[in-house]
């Protein structure tokens, strides 16, 4: 290894280099006969500790911060601590240090320059930085006067050149080392990033600055220079945020992935969380469909429950809250609340070691997010702004009017019912223009949504007070008529040093958002009777004939008494088809929320070391959910006009009081320990009613006289938990660590006795590259970074049971006029948390000074005590015959594989590359008694997604399907024994409509519960991002590539717009067998068929479909002004966007797109696509300012 010297004096800089491996105390004594006796290598650093006292250099410190405060401490303490809150090492003679009267400081997040100086001041010592190395020299020689100083070789006319140097966040880097290639003439910046050299032109600068990459840049005639430095790829000092508090990732032996805010703040998105997709190994975010306020998925490590949520636990600076859908009957992303532009950073706790410190709710994982604050320096104001369009991606073509008719004329024709003209048949029809009518209903359903984004924040910080305040705007209008949403956040943070002993600090966010939304299609409805709601737009806009029109000849709404839709020249009925134009224009569905985040806190110095503090923080969301449903069209026709309104109250008070102890003993022992104490409790309050036959439809929710009134949404809620836990860190000379940490809480939700549990993770880490004979191989200088782990421990899941699930519970009625009671939940006293062991072992490392990086774990999650129904006996007379139980166990395991890359440093072009890769595998080990298997469906759909011991969790279950028969062109079924059967619609007889493939009577029916089959995994076998971001001169271009597969999918959608009924197809049933010998996989069209294709109640093979995709989630390419131009209209930056989100998707999935989900976040039924709506391709536009 090579530790380098940079020698300083009067702007003129000399670079030296020496082999380290001496010990310093070799070199204390420079007179002339030491020397002699010394080797050739102490000779070489001899004469670097000589030119640097001779020159009586401090070369420049760097941007770093420190802190400090004693009285008459030795310096060696004070370079211990220096090196423990910067990672920097020293190097000194410690006899020389012996020799210097201690140091009474007081200094608080100041430079590290500043630092050193005080240390140094009136004292016959100088210090010397160069990468992380801090040497100590004796101050004996005077210095050379600079007029015989010369440059190392002769150098062409030379030019003034003046510049900037920054780093990938545009702040200004202070102490940058920029050296002449091949010279010994050079500078460093100063602290706002700026410095002056005289270089000739077409020269190359060597840039150089700690934790950061080095650039060579080639000098050009321009006379200013910007340079950004891009933030060394796995930087082993940086600082990561955990439970409770912060360490340096060196330290942490756990499982944590981070990202940047600033990776995500740019994408056009609604909330942060869907811009995490792709970011960090272990994490899998999918988006499940395009309408706006609908939560992502997110699944870290796999499903961990069956019944309760996988969904991990946000905590949001330190304080738990709300996440997850909380609208009504629109979506409403309660994490949406957020604005994506005050996030600083995220931190994903996988593992026990990571995550046990939140005991009871870390079986999912946890999200640490991490709001931004004031640095130091003078006032910043930032202002950005983007602005696009979106549209629907990959839309399935529909028949077309002349395309329909014929094709239900044939399938008439094949049942045996042909068209006649007069009881039956399908016909185009024309317009009072004398047009045909050919109406593509997707029209008049989706179109080009439009967004624009607007974020001011104002930062500023000094020795004693940091601040933050910003204000957000947002308003987007989705890609689906009346689907629209709008945000306007406040946020301000406040961080104050009353003195030396007590800090005190806080933050309060103020969000505000509405919500309008349309149903979408999910058969999952609360109200079974929501015939329109079932359906869904995106479902009719793909089943309503094409040769009907929106609007009859006379201009007024084309529909046809309650149900119906206007027919037409269709003589065939076409019930339960409501016109869902009208519906969408005479309806409204919204959600409005108002909500609070705030925290505060203090800390006290109790000694060295010592520390206490405590915090409190709220999380109030008050929403309103508002439905009218017209009269005439839709769901609300059968109720002859409906509204309603559910008012919800969500509050969460939280209260922390942290002990934290940090010390270091010897120099070599460091330990760190928190003591803590929580309490939480959590309210979910709402009220509502359903008003049904509308007096006067001009009156829509609160006014009118609605002739009947029902409560509705209405629930009282109420939860606490009472926590006390502990963390202790100990590690020896940064190369040996040990964590534990221990949770005990305690529940309201479970019964005496049962509250309280307790959690538990440890770890251990070792850095192999810091032991001595590592660094004597060779491979240390390739190898420059190599560090182990492993942890073990023990979470919770109460992340869904319900407030009081041990008790038994009554709910009320009426009956006519009297009040009555009826039994509804069977209580279970030994009810209690899931559980979940969590094993992982990794390694990291860095290769080339950590260009290259990377990170690679195996982790193994068994979850034991799943919460499932347990069947009971009918006399036991107790609702659904069955109690909630923990009966039943699986597990997850898989690898993750992060590598980092520094692929190429030339000149003015840098390609740096991240990309992420995980496995996850999961199995049911056991159910309730017996193993019975779960059959779990979607909605009114027949059960396609199982639960069975030795399975993977949702796999689907499928009756097997063997094609068309090419010769007669039905569909061939299999019996779960293989025995192949054939299915005939247009059969005179029902009982004859199975049959063998020799035309003999089958024995029965194929069904579901006998023949059904697992066909495959729902869940991904694998997952993870491709991230590039290639830099030349003032563009960048950044290209994020998310993939998954592994997992199949059910095409519902398929299987709904094959039936052969008055529904209209996709084009490929234009393929459709017609004659002997046709090969195809759509079978003869028979009207009224709704066996060959799948149906509700028929779930077959064909429809379950490989969901393997790759998509290029997002593209960005931006420019950022010279800063001399950008000075000239008074700005410090300006930074111009182009980005297009959802660019490309390539997959064989026939469907809109295999990553939506029409059960959104669902553990037991995932991967299914039942109309849900497509994604939406955004193209937008923005502008980063700063000033």
């Amino acid at each position: 290894m090579k530790l380098s010297a940079l020698c300083k004096q009067k702007g003129l800089t000399t670079l030296h280099s020496f082999d380290e491996g001496v010990p310093i105390s070799s070199v204390t004594s420079f007179n002339g006969k030491q020397w002699l006796h010394k080797t050739m290598l102490v000779m070489k650093i001899t004469i670097v500790l000589l030119t640097i006292a001779c020159l009586q250099v401090s070369a420049s410190g760097y941007s770093q911060k420190a802190s400090f405060s004693g009285k008459e401490v030795p310096l060696k303490k004070i370079f211990r601590a220096v090196e423990k809150q910067t990672g920097y090492v020293f190097f000194y003679d410690a006899e020389l240090l012996r020799k210097i009267s201690p140091v009474t400081l007081d200094l608080q997040n100041v430079s590290l320059n500043t630092l050193l100086d005080e240390c140094i001041k009136n004292r016959p010592i100088d210090y010397l930085i160069e990468n992380k190395t801090i040497v100590i020299v004796e101050k004996k020689y005077k210095a050379i006067p600079n007029n015989e100083l010369q440059p190392s070789i002769l150098l062409p006319v030379d030019s003034e050149k003046q510049g900037k140097v920054t780093d990938n966040n545009n702040q200004p880097l202070e102490g940058v080392s920029l050296i002449l290639k091949g010279t010994n003439k050079g500078t460093t910046s100063d602290k706002n990033g700026n410095f002056k050299i005289t270089i000739p032109d077409n020269a190359i600068l060597v840039v150089s600055y700690v934790g950061h990459i080095s650039r060579e840049v080639k000098i050009g005639k321009e006379t200013f220079l910007n340079i950004s430095l891009e933030s060394m790829p796995n930087e082993m000092e940086q600082i990561v945020v955990v439970g409770y508090g912060t360490q340096r990732k060196r330290e942490v032996t756990g499982s944590i992935s981070r990202i940047s805010g600033n990776s995500i703040k740019d994408v056009p998105v609604q909330g942060f969380d869907q811009a995490l997709s792709g970011r960090a190994a272990g994490v899998n975010v999918t988006i499940p469909n395009g309408i706006l306020g609908n939560p992502p998925v997110i699944r870290v490590r796999g499903i961990n429950s069956i019944s309760l949520s996988s969904y991990p636990l946000i905590v949001v600076d330190g304080i738990p809250t709300w996440s997850g859908d909380v609208g009504g009957f629109a979506h409403n992303n309660a994490l949406a609340d957020i604005n994506p532009s005050d996030i600083e950073s995220f931190e994903i706790l996988k593992d026990a070691a990571a995550a046990a410190i939140y005991g009871s709710r870390a079986a999912a994982g946890v999200v640490l997010i991490t709001t931004k604050k004031g640095k130091s320096g003078k006032a910043k104001v930032n202002y950005e702004s983007w602005a696009g369009i979106s549209k629907p991606m990959n839309l399935i073509e529909m028949l077309n009017a002349e395309e329909y008719t014929q094709l239900k004329n044939e399938a008439l024709a094949n049942a045996g019912t042909p068209a006649n003209g007069t009881s039956r048949g399908f016909y185009t029809m024309t317009d009072n223009t004398g047009k045909l009518v050919d109406t593509r209903w997707y029209d008049y359903l989706y179109r080009t949504g439009n967004s624009h984004n607007h974020n001011l924040n104002i930062s500023g910080a000094n020795e004693s007070t940091q601040y933050f305040f910003s204000l957000g705007f947002t308003d987007q209008k989705g890609i689906i008529q009346t689907n629209d949403f709008t945000r306007r956040t406040g946020r301000f943070t406040l961080d104050h040093k009353v003195n030396s002993v007590i800090t005190v600090g806080g933050s309060f966010n103020y969000a505000k958002s509405f919500n309008k939304g349309v149903i979408s299609g999910t058969p999952t409805e609360a109200r079974p009777e929501a015939v329109f709601a079932a359906s869904g737009v995106t479902r009719l806009a793909m089943i309503m004939p094409s040769n009907v029109g929106v609007y009859k000849n006379d201009g007024s709404w084309n529909y046809n008494g309650l149900l119906g839709m206007g027919q037409g020249n269709n003589i065939t009925p076409l019930s339960f088809l409501p016109n869902f134009v009208m519906a969408l224009e005479l309806n409204s569905q919204t959600s409005e929320t108002d909500r609070i985040m705030s925290n505060v806190y203090a800390s006290i110095k109790l000694m060295k070391g010592l520390e206490f503090k405590t915090v409190y923080g709220i999380d109030n969301l008050l929403v309103e959910n508002k439905e009218y449903r017209n009269p005439w069209s839709g769901e609300g026709s059968r109720f002859l006009g409906a509204s309603s309104a559910i008012n919800g109250r969500f509050q969460r008070y939280n209260w922390q009081n942290l002990l934290n102890y940090d010390n270091t003993f010897n120099e070599d022992h460091h330990i760190g320990v928190l003591l803590g104490a929580e309490q939480q409790k959590s309210t979910r309050n709402s009220w509502g009613a359903d008003r049904r036959i509308v007096a006067d439809s001009l009156y829509t929710l609160y006014q009118g006289a609605y002739s009947t009134i029902f409560p509705f949404g209405n629930i009282v809620g109420e939860n606490f938990l009472q926590s006390y836990f502990s963390r202790v860190n100990y590690d020896f000379k940064k190369k040996y660590f040990v964590s534990l940490n221990v949770r005990r809480d305690g529940y309201s939700a479970f019964a005496p006795g049962k509250k309280f549990g307790n959690f538990a993770g440890a770890s251990a880490g070792w850095v192999l590259s810091q032991e001595d004979f590592f660094k004597a191989l060779n491979i240390s200088k390739v190898l420059t970074q190599l560090q182990f782990r492993g942890s073990y421990g023990k979470v919770g899941n109460n992340l869904g049971i319900g407030d009081f699930a041990f008790h038994n519970l009554y709910t009320n009625g009426l009956n006519g006029p009297n009040n009555t009671l009826f039994f509804s939940h069977a209580g279970n006293t030994n009810l209690t948390w899931e559980t979940s062991k969590k094993l992982d072992i990794g390694f990291s490392f860095g290769l080339f000074n950590n260009r290259f990086s990377g990170d690679i774990s195996y982790y193994k999650n068994t979850i034991d005590g799943l919460i499932l129904n347990d069947p009971q006996s009918l006399s036991a007379g107790i609702p659904g015959n069955a109690i909630l139980n923990n009966i039943g166990s699986m597990w997850n395991k898989g690898i993750e594989i992060t590598l980092n890359a520094g692929i190429i440093r030339k000149g003015k072009f840098t390609w740096n590359s991240s990309i992420n890769f995980t496995t996850q595998n999961n199995k049911i080990t056991s159910l309730a008694a017996n193993n019975t298997d779960i059959l779990l469906a979607t909605g009114t759909l027949a059960p396609l997604s199982i639960a069975r011991v030795g399975e993977s969790l949702g796999s689907f279950y499928a009756i097997r399907s063997g094609g068309v028969n090419p010769d007669n062109g039905m569909r061939i079924f299999y019996y779960r024994d293989g025995t192949a059967v054939q299915y005939n619609h247009a059969a005179a007889n029902s009982s004859l409509r199975w049959t063998y493939l020799n035309g003999n009577p089958a024995l029965r029916a194929p069904s579901q519960s006998s023949d059904g089959v697992v066909i495959g995994p729902a869940l991904p076998k694998y997952f993870g991002g491709f991230d590039n971001t290639f830099k030349y001169n003032n563009f960048d271009l950044n290209v994020l590539i998310f993939f998954s597969g592994g997992n199949y999918m059910f095409n519902g959608t398929k299987s709904s717009i094959r039936t052969p009924t008055t529904a209209n197809h996709d084009k490929e049933v234009l393929t459709r067998w017609q004659k002997a010998g046709d090969i195809t996989n759509v079978p003869r069209l028979v009207f009224g068929d709704n066996i060959s294709n799948g149906s509700r109640d028929f779930v077959i093979s064909d429809d379950v479909e490989k969901a393997d995709f790759v998509k290029v989630r997002n593209i960005t390419l931006g420019y950022t002004l010279p800063e001399s131009t950008a000075s000239k209209i008074k700005l410090s930056r300006v930074r111009f966007y182009a980005s297009i989100q959802n660019a490309f998707v390539f997959t064989k999935y026939t469907g809109y797109d295999p990553e939506i989900s029409t059960n959104n976040n669902s553990s037991g039924t995932p991967s299914v696509d039942f109309h849900s709506p497509p994604m939406a391709r955004s193209f937008s536009f923005g502008l980063n300012i700063s000033f």
